[in-house]
């Protein structure tokens, strides 16, 4: 992506900020003068470009990095935030480098920003866009509309999805629409959708203002750079963020209602009117069953290469997609020191059987033989016991032979405490390396995971529409309703139909709700969405939602699993304060408009 790092120095933030107020204070003297910075469209969208770099990336945050702050994993190592999400200790995303909140370790000579930052470069991605916004239009003399059009659009983007950002994490925040000098206390609203409307509005002026594709000959912004523009901000990407600010706003806990399906109606229809017009424009599709996994991860490429890339941090960093997968694959298999599974409730509860039932509604679901019978879904993503681990059979010999199949039951190879780095939970995931991603076979592979991706729009078009316009509902024109959207997705696994949603769940839209949860728990395993669906759905504090599990078992002389028992290996901490990070206390002193989040 041309110039995606370039460095201008006129009010460049660099280093990590402290506080909210270093964020806002006036930049320091550069030798650039702002009419020299914002004189064409080449030098304007250089200084664009650093907010693509500061757009924090869940997956690449810290090679070890473990950031499911859910009930979908549970790791190994104590030292990393995840263990301090569990214990309780959210100050700890202050302290603990390890998260993407505050700061992490993965910069490099080509990478202006520390991507694991979110709440220092957040900030200073807002700063950056009122820059632009309040410069660009009479500063740009030698510049054509268009020209001017794609600078203000990715600002305009950018000032809405920093705030979406911070709030999705901190609560409700003041709306920064200007450069700030000396008029930085303002005061934090009590209510999310007072902001989240002011959201909406510049998404709205990015979808005026972007292309649906840069690389449409009729698109002069992109055409020097044909070929190179997938990461470019494009109206599907403010449509997709405009109505995920709108559903969030909407969302029991945002709402700040105690019942789970306490949605704000007229909201919720706005949401869903956004992804239905995303959802029409042509260039997004879903990605057929055959080869899905090209939505998560390359054996070859660096980056994206789906039909359902709508939004996500711009480029890759080499290396960092090889740890990635270690973090996930069997440390025994790739000499990582460290594993994070997935926990056996997580995956009892969501992934189902092939007839679309859950596993505790289907008829046939087997608890003395619970591996077969499921959804296609479960054997692409989760690794069980007995499972063919090594693609080339000839690869492993002598000591090394124990690693040609999981071996997952008590005593087995690949189990902790057996293995320091095997599986604490009976599982392993899959989702984002390819069989061969191992010592013996050496396959690379870059993966990745993105902010928004096609099959995440249809799940909260469904979740909207079914709270805007219920169970058959649609907006004005459009011909897929919530029931159509989850079916259509189950479909892409299953053509047949015999996956789709059963009558059973179609009995009230309470009842639907939980089905499209669910759906969305196993189309969105592992993709960092989970900590903050649980917390929008005000479902928290329940114990369900609590608990990490695993299962204990033995084999048979057949193979099978058997003396199953389940454990709880952890109970997470979470209180009504846990549904908000602290902000920085620093920060609260401030002045009084800026209050501590409740509990903190």
């Amino acid at each position: 992506m041309r110039n995606l790092y370039k460095l201008i120095g006129l009010f460049c933030l660099v280093g990590v900020m402290n506080s909210c107020e270093d964020y806002l204070d006036k930049p320091q003297d550069s030798n650039l003068t702002i009419n020299e910075v914002f004189k064409n469209f080449d030098s304007s969208q250089g200084f664009v470009e650093e907010m693509y770099a500061m757009i924090v990336d869940y997956s690449l945050a810290f090679y070890a990095n473990y950031p499911y702050y859910g009930e979908d994993s549970v790791g190994v190592e104590t030292w990393i935030f995840d263990y301090s999400a569990d214990e309780g200790r959210y100050w700890d995303w202050q302290g603990n480098t390890f998260n993407y909140f505050s700061g992490g370790t993965n910069t490099s000579s080509g990478i202006p920003f520390d991507r694991s930052s979110l709440w220092p470069s957040s900030w200073a991605g807002i700063r950056k866009a009122n820059i632009v916004i309040a410069n660009a239009e009479d500063l740009m003399v030698d510049a054509n509309q268009q020209e001017i059009d794609a600078i203000l659009g990715q600002a305009y983007f950018f000032r809405a999805f920093f705030h979406h950002e911070i709030m999705k994490f901190w609560g409700p925040m003041p709306y920064i629409d200007r450069v700030l000098e000396d008029d930085w206390r303002i005061e934090r609203p009590s209510e999310w959708a007072e902001t989240a409307l002011k959201i909406d509005e510049d998404f709205d002026k990015a979808i005026a203002l972007l292309p649906e594709d840069w690389d449409d000959a009729s698109w002069g912004p992109g055409v020097q750079t044909a070929g190179t523009n997938l990461f470019r901000i494009t109206k599907g990407a403010a449509l997709a963020l405009k109505g995920k600010n709108l559903l969030f706003a909407a969302s029991p806990l945002m709402q700040g209602s105690s019942d789970t399906y306490g949605y704000n109606e007229e909201l919720c229809k706005l949401a869903a009117d956004a992804f239905a017009e995303l959802i029409q424009i042509p260039r997004y599709r879903l990605q057929e069953w055959e080869d899905y996994e090209d939505v998560f991860y390359d054996p070859s490429g660096l980056y994206p290469d789906s039909t359902e890339y709508v939004f996500g941090q711009a480029g890759s960093v080499g290396w960092f997609g090889g740890y990635l997968a270690d973090s996930w694959q069997l440390g025994a298999l790739n000499g990582a020191n460290g594993i994070n599974s997935p926990t056996h409730n997580y995956i009892h509860n969501y992934f189902g059987m092939k007839d679309g039932l859950s596993c505790d509604a289907s008829p046939i679901y087997d608890p003395n033989d619970p591996w077969v019978n499921r959804d296609p879904r479960f054997y692409k993503w989760v690794v069980v016991d007995g499972d063919q681990l090594i693609d080339n059979l000839g690869a492993a010999t002598g000591e090394d032979e124990v690693n040609r199949y999981a071996e997952f039951y008590d005593g087995g190879a690949h189990r902790h405490p057996g293995k320091s780095n095997g599986t604490r939970t009976g599982y392993v995931g899959k989702k984002w390396y390819p069989q061969g991603y191992n010592k013996y076979d050496n396959q690379s592979v870059f993966s990745w995971r993105l902010h928004v991706r096609l099959t995440d729009v249809y799940l909260m078009y469904a979740e909207a529409a079914v709270m805007g316009y219920g169970i058959d509902g649609k907006p004005a024109g459009f011909n897929l309703s919530a029931l159509d959207a989850i079916n259509a997705i189950r479909e892409r696994a299953v053509p047949d139909g015999s996956l789709n949603v059963s009558a059973v769940n179609l009995t009230s839209p309470n009842v639907f709700m939980d089905e499209i949860r669910r759906e969305r728990a196993v189309e969105l395993s592992w993709e960092n969405h989970r900590w903050m669906d649980i917390r929008r759905w005000k479902v928290g504090t329940d114990m369900k939602y609590r608990l990490k599990t695993g299962i204990r078992f033995d084999r048979n002389s057949s193979g099978k699993p058997i003396n199953l028992v389940e454990e709880v290996i952890r109970t997470k901490v979470f209180d009504e304060k846990h549904y908000w990070l602290p902000l920085p206390q620093n920060d609260t002193e401030l002045y009084p408009g800026y209050p501590q989040n409740p509990g903190w």
